[in-house]
C-alpha cells in the first residue's frame, strides 16, 4: 500500500478517535453540569422549605411538652393537618429516608386521631412512638435509629453527604 494512503488512513483513524473521545468527554461534562445545577436547585429549595417542617415538629412536640399542654385528640388532629398541608408543597423535595420518617409520624398521628375520643388524651405509648419517629432513638445494641429530624439535617448536609450527592457519585 502506498505510504501516502497509509498515512491518510492513520490520520483519519486518529481524527475519528479524537472526535469520539471529545464527544463523550463533552457529553459527560454537560451531564455533570446539569446534575450539579439540579442538585443546587434542590438543595436551595430544601433550605427554603425544611425550616417550616422543623417548626411544625418543634411546635407540636418539643414546645408542646415544655408548655405542659396535653397531647389529646385535638393536638393530634392539628399536628396531622399541618403536616398534610406542608406535604402538598414540601414533600416533593424529600429524600426517601425523610419521606419514610415523615410517613411514620403521620401514621402515628392518624392512629392517635382514630383511637382517641374527643377530649381524651392520646395513649402515652403512642405519643412516645410519635416522638421517636421525629427525633429517633438508640436500640438495645446502642445503634442510632434516626428520626425525621436527623433526616432533615442530613438532607441539608449537616451530618453526612446528602442522598442526592451519593446517588450522583454512583452514576
Amino acid at each position: 500500500m502506498d505510504d501516502k494512503i497509509l498515512a491518510a488512513l492513520i490520520a483519519g483513524l486518529v481524527s475519528l478517535t479524537v472526535g469520539v473521545v471529545s464527544f463523550f468527554a463533552t457529553r459527560w461534562k454537560v451531564e455533570h453540569e446539569l446534575r450539579q445545577t439540579q442538585f443546587r436547585d434542590i438543595l436551595q429549595k430544601r433550605i427554603e422549605i425544611y425550616p417550616r417542617l422543623w417548626s411544625i415538629c418543634i411546635r407540636y412536640e418539643t414546645n408542646w411538652v415544655i408548655d405542659g399542654k396535653p397531647k389529646d385528640r385535638d393536638w393530634a388532629q392539628a399536628f396531622l393537618a399541618e403536616l398534610n398541608a406542608f406535604n402538598i408543597d414540601g414533600g416533593l423535595f424529600f429524600t426517601e429516608e425523610l419521606y419514610n420518617s415523615f410517613g411514620d409520624v403521620r401514621a402515628g398521628l392518624r392512629r392517635a386521631v382514630d383511637e382517641t375520643g374527643p377530649g381524651d388524651t392520646v395513649d402515652p405509648q403512642l405519643t412516645a412512638r410519635i416522638r421517636i419517629a421525629i427525633y429517633g432513638t438508640t436500640d438495645e445494641k446502642g445503634r442510632v435509629i434516626p428520626g425525621l429530624s436527623t433526616h432533615l439535617k442530613d438532607d441539608l448536609g449537616s451530618y453526612r453527604a446528602t442522598t442526592l450527592q451519593r446517588r450522583l457519585a454512583r452514576e
